[in-house]
């Protein structure tokens, strides 16, 4: 039973990794993000600190990804 209760923790965070590290999820959020900035539901301080966090999650994509020797 143990060993079953691993192996799902292990697949429940391969699969959280696979979603966080997906650049299109993140370039989804950006766009999503500035439909909120143009359609007026969000100020442009407050769009600007969101971008700045998602392009350093991609950035840091960039390095997961290279350091894994995934393309």
């Amino acid at each position: 039973m143990i060993g079953f209760v691993g192996w799902v923790l292990r697949r429940v965070l391969t699969e959280a990794e696979r979603l966080y590290y997906d650049p299109s999820v993140v370039q989804g959020e950006l766009k999503a993000l500035e439909e909120q900035l143009t359609s007026g539901r969000i100020a442009e301080d407050e769009f600007d600190r969101r971008e700045d966090e998602l392009l350093e999650r991609l950035a840091g994509i960039r390095q997961w990804t290279d350091g894994n020797g995934a393309v």
